[in-house]
C-alpha cells in the first residue's frame, strides 16, 4: 500500500495509521489493512471476532460505501528474528493447529454466492501474473519461470477441500509466533494452499532447503485438528513450490529484482524428487 492509501484505510477506521518499512503503522506497530466486499465482511469478521492469541486481530473498521467494501485493521506482528521456538504456543505445531482452526472458522462455504466467487485455479492466477512479467525476464529466469509454469500446469486442484481464507505467513506477537497476512482470494483456494504458504516461511530456508521435522511439527498439528486427505498429501510438493513462485512473482511485481526468491524456486525445482519423499512421509 501507498502512503496515501494508508491513510485513507486509517481514516476509514478512525485510527491514526502512518507508513512504516513494511506497511502501515499504529503507533510504531505493524498492522494489516483488507479490504473485503460487503457482502462477504460478516462471515469473516465472525470468524476474526473468535481467534485466539497468536492470530492477527481486528483492531480498527471502517466501511468505504463508495466502493462497497468493508476495511479492517488487524494486528500484524513483528517479523521473525531467528527459528520459532520448539514448544509453546507459539511453537510450529501450535502454528498448524491454528491453522487448520482457521479452515474451519471461515470454509469455502461461507463465501457469498452469486458475488463473483467461483471455484478457482491456483494456477491459472499465477500464469495471469507470470504472463504480465516474462517479457521483462533474462534467459535464465525465463526458463526457471516456464519449467514452474509447465509442471503446475500439470496438475489440477479442484478436488482439494477448499478455503475461504487464508493466513499468508507468520510473525511474532507478544504470546509468541502466530499467523498473520490474512488473504481472502477473489476465487475459493485450496485449504492446503495456507499450509504451503506457512511452510514456506518457517520449514524452508531462503535457500530452499527444507526443514523436514520442522514440517513434520507444523503438519502434525494441523494433521490432529483437521486431517488432511490423501489428495492434499500428494498435491503437498508441487503447493509448496507454487508458493516460491507466488513469493518470486510477488517480488517482481513490487519492483524488486526478486533473485532470491527465484534461487528458492530453483533449488526446490532441483530437490523435487527430495521433496515428494519428505512432503508425502511427513504428513502420513
Amino acid at each position: 500500500m501507498n502512503e496515501s492509501e494508508i491513510q485513507r484505510c486509517g481514516e476509514l477506521a478512525d485510527l491514526a495509521l502512518t507508513a512504516g518499512p513494511e506497511g502501515p503503522e499504529l503507533d510504531g506497530r505493524p498492522v494489516q489493512c483488507l479490504r473485503l466486499p460487503a457482502a462477504a465482511a460478516p462471515a469473516l469478521e465472525q470468524a476474526l471476532g473468535a481467534v485466539p492469541a497468536g492470530c492477527g486481530r481486528v483492531i480498527g473498521r471502517g466501511t468505504d460505501d463508495a466502493a462497497g467494501q468493508v476495511v479492517l485493521v488487524l494486528e500484524r506482528g513483528q517479523a521473525i528474528q531467528g527459528t520459532v521456538a520448539a514448544e509453546g504456543p507459539g511453537s510450529l505445531e501450535a502454528l498448524g493447529e491454528r491453522a487448520a482452526d482457521w479452515q474451519g472458522r471461515h470454509t469455502a462455504g461461507a463465501l457469498p454466492a452469486g458475488d463473483g466467487y467461483r471455484r478457482g485455479v491456483l494456477q491459472q492466477r499465477m500464469r495471469e501474473r507470470a504472463d504480465t512479467i516474462t517479457s521483462s525476464l533474462d534467459a535464465e529466469s525465463r526458463t526457471i519461470l516456464d519449467a514452474e509454469l509447465h509442471h503446475q500446469g500439470l496438475y489440477r486442484f479442484e478436488d482439494l477441500p477448499l478455503a475461504g481464507s487464508v493466513w499468508q505467513t507468520v510473525r511474532i506477537y507478544p504470546e509468541g509466533a502466530g499467523l498473520a497476512d490474512l488473504v481472502l482470494p477473489p476465487a475459493p483456494v485450496p485449504a492446503f494452499w495456507q499450509v504451503a504458504r506457512l511452510a514456506l516461511a518457517v520449514a524452508v530456508d531462503d535457500a530452499g532447503r527444507p526443514d523436514a521435522e520442522g514440517y513434520r511439527a507444523l503438519l502434525s498439528g494441523y494433521n490432529g485438528r483437521r486431517p488432511l486427505t490423501a489428495i492434499e498429501r500428494g498435491a503437498a510438493p508441487t503447493l509448496l513450490r507454487l508458493a516460491a513462485l507466488d513469493d518470486w512473482l510477488a517480488a517482481l511485481e513490487a519492483g524488486a529484482d526478486g533473485r532470491a526468491e527465484r534461487e528458492r524456486l530453483a533449488a526446490l525445482q532441483v530437490e523435487a524428487a527430495r521433496l515428494q519423499g519428505v512432503w508425502v512421509r511427513a504428513a502420513a
